[in-house]
This record gives C-alpha cells, sequence and structure tokens, in this order.
C-alpha cells in the first residue's frame, strides 16, 4: 500500500493542518485529508503533489512511501 508521510513530516515541524492550507494553495478539508495518521488517501492530484512538495522543500519520495 502506498501512503503519506505528510503526517510524520507535519509532526516533527510541528505544522498543523490549518497552517498546511494556508501555506499552500490547498482547502482546510484536503489539507486535513492529507494529514491522516494513517497516511492513506484515495488519489493525489499531480497539482496536489507539487504544492506538497514546495511547501515542505521535498522531493516526491520523500512525501510518499510503501509498505507492504
Amino acid at each position: 500500500m502506498v501512503r503519506l508521510r505528510v503526517h510524520k513530516i507535519m509532526k516533527a515541524r510541528r505544522i498543523s493542518a490549518y497552517a498546511l492550507s494556508q501555506g499552500t494553495n490547498l482547502g482546510y478539508p484536503t489539507a486535513y485529508r492529507l494529514s491522516r495518521p494513517d497516511g492513506a488517501f484515495g488519489r493525489l492530484h499531480a497539482e496536489t503533489l507539487n504544492e506538497l512538495c514546495r511547501f515542505f522543500r521535498l522531493q516526491p519520495g520523500k512525501l510518499i512511501e510503501w509498505v507492504p
């Protein structure tokens, strides 16, 4: 299963879902869903991934992990 590491990154950097939504072009509900502790997500658009990479200043591989 592919999972997002956004929650772990946000926790390490002490960033809230509200701060994520304010620092990106993502709405609060989207930012909240992306920051779920289990890292699960249904769909991830390229624009959303780009916003996350820009905000965190990370490559996509640092935001996504594969868990068997």
